[in-house]
């Protein structure tokens, strides 16, 4: 909304003293009152203060103020918690963001713990930072992560990073003209992509993004800094430029490395193969929109487009396609040329269903148009994490890895596929059933699916 941009502009103009102290002091007071209200409502176990706020590094109209709060098993005390959280975060005007997975009993916490990289990456990180202002420890139940548990979950946080920084500087219109919004994402972005991937190649966990700047000490990160300080920036291109251009050699670079050193189990001795949906993606090549984009990267991208391709894969709906688009690594497409073309996507999409955009550099498929917030868990895409995607475009090898296995092989306690169609649930079930054979088959054809 344009007025909550115009508040955080105001905010961080103001942001000197003794301005700068009164916001800090609302901030604590919002908080105080906060836990008031929480502590009031039977069934709270603990009320943690996370992120920014638990590790003061609060930015007046850029910082949230987020809760993880811990209840007991009842649920309609459970869901007089949820109440109380909602409603704070309609009257502070989210400042105290509310979503229903803040709100966790021990079980899910603890199986959150097990299954879900992302998730284990924060509550490790919530083992140093989170702040306990009312109730028991619960963090010390949690157990210590293997080698392969931490790298795959270093793996998934910059996955995360990934997403939110398309999301917001590619397709979310609250942020187009929001300069503070953009610089934030931008500096929590390489920072916190930093740490993870120090975390993953060195095992030394760093959770402070001023530090993780201050470790890396290149230009980016000196700008960033610079930028960081500034209390009333303007947008700036050539910024946010190298901060996806840093993104994507992250990436890169990593996945270069995946094979003398895996960050995800790999399960040896498991053969897959894929049922293209050629039959369905054929007819969407000759309609709008496919015909609209295709037609612009050839005009404007020239050599920077060295293929197109409109897939289908198991790790999304049935009826979404992907848009793969073969750019070069070495010459890859700026982020003005994404934002352009994605605008054309936007045109030519009315009243349809417009496809996925994925920009592949190499074997490394980056998502322009992530679905918030299940590709915050799908990710980039690599043959180790969308094998069925490699697979159409004649990538080998493939892998199956703890990341397939726990989207597909077990989806039936998958969060993720909690509102698949039935037709969606049987193709996964087929999925399921052949990599437990050591097989892994993939039924991309949806008329053979509903039938």
């Amino acid at each position: 909304m344009r007025w909550k941009s115009q508040v955080r502009y105001f905010l961080a103009w103001s942001s000197i003293p003794p301005c700068l102290a009164l916001y800090r002091w609302l901030y604590r007071v919002a908080i105080w009152i906060a836990v008031q209200a929480f502590r009031r409502c039977p069934g709270i176990v603990a009320v943690y203060l996370c992120r920014g706020g638990a590790k003061k590094e609060i930015t007046p109209g850029v910082s949230d103020i987020d809760f993880i709060l811990i209840v007991g098993p009842d649920a309609a005390e459970r869901k007089q918690v949820e109440r109380v959280f909602s409603r704070l975060h309609t009257l502070s005007f989210g400042l105290i963001p509310y979503h229903h997975t803040f709100v966790l009993d021990e079980p899910e916490l603890h199986f959150l713990w097990r299954t879900t990289p992302f998730r284990r990456y924060l509550f490790e990180e919530g083992k140093s930072t989170w702040l306990l202002l009312h109730g028991r420890e619960v963090r010390s139940s949690l157990p210590q992560m293997t080698e392969l548990e931490r790298t795959a979950s270093c793996f998934a946080y910059m996955n995360y990073w990934w997403a939110e920084f398309a999301d917001l500087l590619l397709q979310n219109e609250n942020c187009r003209r929001d300069s503070i919004l953009r610089r934030s994402v931008c500096f929590k972005a390489v920072a916190d992509v930093a740490n993870a991937l120090h975390a993953l190649r060195t095992g030394e966990s760093c959770y402070s993004r001023s530090e993780a700047l201050e470790r890396e000490d290149t230009p980016l990160c000196r700008r960033l800094q610079a930028a960081s300080a500034s209390r009333i920036p303007s947008r700036d291109p050539a910024l946010e430029e190298e901060v996806y251009r840093y993104l994507l050699k992250a990436f890169l670079d990593l996945w270069d490395t995946f094979r003398r050193r895996p960050f995800l189990l790999v399960y040896g001795g498991v053969t897959q193969t894929v049922e293209p949906a050629t039959t369905d993606t054929e007819a969407e090549m000759a309609q709008s929109p496919f015909v609209e984009i295709r037609s612009y990267l050839a005009e404007v991208w020239g050599p920077k487009c060295l293929a197109t391709h409109l897939l289908r894969s198991a790790f999304y709906p049935l009826d979404c396609s992907l848009l793969v688009i073969d750019g070069d690594r070495d010459n890859p497409p700026a982020l003005a040329d994404l934002e352009r073309m994605l605008a054309v996507r936007e045109r030519a999409s009315t009243g349809q269903r417009a496809p996925y955009v994925v920009l592949r550099l190499d074997e490394v498929g980056f998502p322009l148009t992530p679905f918030i917030p299940r590709d915050f868990h799908r990710g980039v895409l690599t043959p180790a994490t969308a094998p069925d995607v490699f697979l159409q475009l004649g990538v080998a090898p493939v892998y199956w890895t703890g990341h397939t296995q726990w989207l597909l092989g077990e989806w039936d306690s998958n969060r993720q596929w909690l509102e698949a169609t039935p037709p969606k649930q049987r193709q996964l079930e087929a999925i399921a059933r052949s990599a437990a054979a050591g097989h892994v088959h993939y039924p991309l054809r949806l008329a053979e699916i509903v039938a």
